[in-house]
C-alpha cells in the first residue's frame, strides 16, 4: 500500500474533529483530576483513622483497576441498573476520577515535604485550620506538585485514546473509524501518531521547564 496524499486531505477534517474532542476531554478530565486529587489529599490528611482507610480504599481501587475496565463498567453495566449517561461524560468522569487518585498521591507527597515548623508557626500566629490550609499549606502543596501533576496531565492526554472503545470521537477513534470505512489504515493511523506526538511536545517542553525551575 502506498501513501495517498489526496486521501490525507480528504480525512484531515475528521481527524481535526478528533483533535478537538481529545483536547476537550483532556481539559475537562484534568480539572476533575487536579481539584479532586487535592480534595482527596486534604481529606485523607484531616480524617480519622477510619476516614483515612476509607479514602485509601477508593484511591487503591481507582489506581488498581485498568481504565478500560472502568470505562466498560460505566458504559455497559450502569445502564442495567437504570443509570444511562452519554459516552463523552463517562469518558471525562472515568479519566478524571482515575487520575484524581494519582494526583492525590502527588499532593500528599508534597504535603509531607512541608516542614512541621511551618505548621507550628501557624499555630503560634493563632491561625485557624481553614486559614492554615487555604493560605499556607495548599499553595505550597500545589507549587511543589506542579512538575509531577503536569506529567499526569500528559499521561491523561495520551490515555484519551482508550475512549475509542466506548465511541467517544477522540483522535484515535476518528482514525479507527476512517480505517474501517475506507479499508485504509496507513494514512489515518500514521497521521494520528504524528498529531499525538506534535501535541505532546509543548507539554514535554513545559514539564522540562518546570523541572529546571523547581530543581
Amino acid at each position: 500500500m502506498t501513501w495517498d496524499w489526496s486521501f490525507v486531505l480528504q480525512i484531515l477534517p475528521d481527524l481535526m474533529l478528533g483533535v478537538w474532542y481529545t483536547v476537550l476531554v483532556t481539559l475537562a478530565a484534568s480539572a476533575i483530576a487536579l481539584v479532586g486529587g487535592l480534595l482527596l489529599a486534604i481529606l485523607e490528611s484531616v480524617s480519622t483513622t477510619f476516614g483515612r482507610a476509607f479514602v485509601r480504599f477508593w484511591l487503591e481501587l481507582f489506581r488498581g483497576v485498568p481504565t478500560l475496565v472502568l470505562l466498560y463498567f460505566a458504559f455497559y453495566v450502569l445502564p442495567e441498573v437504570g443509570i444511562t449517561l452519554p459516552a463523552i461524560p463517562i469518558g471525562i468522569a472515568v479519566l478524571g476520577v482515575v487520575y484524581a487518585a494519582y494526583c492525590s498521591e502527588v499532593y500528599r507527597g508534597s504535603l509531607i515535604t512541608i516542614p512541621s515548623e511551618l505548621r507550628d508557626a501557624c499555630v503560634a500566629l493563632n491561625l485557624s485550620s481553614f486559614v492554615t490550609w487555604q493560605r499556607v499549606l495548599v499553595p505550597l502543596m500545589i507549587k511543589r506538585a506542579i512538575p509531577a501533576l503536569l506529567n499526569y496531565v500528559l499521561g491523561m492526554f495520551r490515555e484519551t485514546a482508550v475512549l475509542f472503545a466506548i465511541g467517544v470521537p477522540v483522535l484515535m477513534s476518528q482514525a479507527n473509524v476512517i480505517g474501517h470505512e475506507h479499508f485504509r489504515y496507513l494514512e489515518p493511523l500514521t497521521l494520528a501518531g504524528f498529531i499525538y506526538l506534535g501535541m505532546n511536545l509543548p507539554f514535554l517542553y513545559l514539564v522540562s521547564k518546570f523541572k529546571v525551575k523547581h530543581a
